[in-house]
């Protein structure tokens, strides 16, 4: 039986076979009329030795579903001395009015995997990015190489 405390609110007792898959959501200013909620994921169990191939797998499957993605950024991003991180930037077109930009960062830390997303607009991308780097950098340090203008 596992027993987890939650955020110091509340415990559960989980019977084997079990597990927690809890779902993180931290919730952002609206800018450009668009919402923001940072989603962190954490996977306890990796299945992967590498971090490209733990971001392939949550990715392929992305750009195999929406017609007209066109990724922006699709790399590693590991620091010398930090954590194995992947960054993947894509932009989707759904309809004429609206267009949607999703970045994921997937990071490997103490055995396990962290898949980090969140939607922007064009807009907000440019105005709240730094902000989430600087999110994920304070929960796993040495992810992000914070630059003066993003602390």
């Amino acid at each position: 039986m596992a027993h987890i405390e939650i955020n110091n609110l509340f415990q559960i007792d989980l019977p084997r076979g079990w597990e927690d898959q809890t779902v993180y959501v931290f919730r952002g200013p609206e800018e450009d009329g668009r919402e923001h909620n940072l989603m962190l994921m954490v996977d306890r169990h990796l299945q992967h030795e590498d971090i490209s191939s733990f971001a392939r797998e949550k990715t392929q499957p992305i750009m195999d579903a929406l017609q007209g993605v066109e990724a922006l950024k699709d790399e590693e991003i590991t620091l010398d001395g930090g954590n194995p991180a992947y960054e993947f930037v894509y932009k989707w077109v759904p309809s004429e009015n609206y267009i949607s930009f999703q970045k994921y960062i997937f990071v490997f830390i103490n055995g396990m995997g962290f898949t980090f997303s969140i939607g922007f607009s064009k807009k907000s991308l440019k105005l709240l990015n730094g902000q989430v780097n600087g999110i994920i950098e304070s929960l796993l340090p040495g992810t992000f190489e914070l630059r003066e203008e993003e602390e």
